[in-house]
């Protein structure tokens, strides 16, 4: 599986996962900063990425609204604030990693969702 990191999401998320062998794009790279959240997960669909976002309930009803016009995307990772900071850089490549390492398939999250969990300390 392959990520787009929204642009909430620290970059140096990206940077980490890449050293660990991941296939990780930010919404600045690819030149997405400030677009709508349709425009963003339309971009993570056209790349067949799963998209990573702290906003939760903005693209919850886009979701819905993707579901209920049979529009195809390549996952969406929701991280919650309660869960894992957005300051915090290290737990949220853990988890991240976890869930490549349990999704090795591009389309492992084909038109799902999913709520990143705190990875497990050592």
């Amino acid at each position: 599986m392959r990520l787009l990191l929204d642009e909430q999401i620290n970059p140096a998320v990206a940077t980490e996962l890449r050293h660990k062998g991941y296939d990780v794009i930010t919404a600045n790279e690819i030149g997405t900063r400030g677009a709508t959240d349709p425009e963003q997960l339309a971009a993570a669909a056209l790349s067949h990425r799963a998209l990573v976002t702290h906003n939760v309930s903005d693209f919850q009803e886009l979701l819905t609204e993707w579901a209920q016009k049979g529009v195809t995307h390549w996952g969406l990772i929701f991280v919650s604030e309660k869960t894992i900071s957005q300051r915090s850089v290290g737990p949220l490549v853990l988890a991240l990693q976890h869930l490549l390492d349990d999704f090795t398939a591009e389309d492992g999250l084909l038109n799902q969702a999913v709520y990143l969990a705190r990875p497990p300390t050592a």
